[in-house]
């Protein structure tokens, strides 16, 4: 049983404080703002309570937060689809929305247009190696930025 006295609502606004200062810095996932009220040592009811108020005011919105996440990663050094799937996981992304923002924001001809262009840029770099370690260097570059073997023999085909 919860008392809803002064205590209570003393917690409840300290809470809000709290999320809304973190917010304002950057989104943050339903996942993150309970780990950071509970890190903060909030209880279940006031963490329940805040994500729930927040939520309803579209404050957290994991869906917005998973397209603002991607559109980052994929500027500057993109990551691929495996890499992204992985890390939107760990933030507690429902599955569902992380294969609709993926299919939206990385389609295929898009990932491997980036996947290409991560290769051209690490070939520069490497350009005194011979064929197959130019080949196993490119190769364990992409899977390390998260894109499916597949692509990365297509990409590793098309210019070497």
């Amino acid at each position: 049983m919860v008392k809803k006295g002064n205590s209570y609502t003393t917690e409840l606004e300290k809470a809000r404080r709290y999320v809304l200062r973190l917010l304002g810095r950057r989104s943050y996932s339903k996942k993150e703002v309970n780990d950071k009220l509970s890190k903060q040592g909030f209880g279940k009811v006031i963490i329940e309570q805040v994500r729930e108020e927040l939520t309803k005011l579209n404050l957290i919105n994991d869906e917005e937060f998973a397209i603002l996440y991607v559109e980052a990663k994929l500027s500057g050094k993109p990551k691929g689809h495996l890499l992204l799937i992985r890390e939107l996981q760990r933030k507690g992304i429902n599955p569902e929305i992380i294969k609709k923002v993926l299919a939206q924001l990385l389609p295929k001809k898009k990932e491997f247009l980036l996947a290409k262009k991560l290769a051209k840029r690490k070939m520069k770099e490497q350009k005194s190696l011979g064929r197959i370690s130019t080949k196993q260097k490119l190769y364990f570059y992409l899977r390390g930025r998260g894109f499916q073997d597949e692509l990365i023999e297509e990409v590793i085909e098309k210019i070497i």
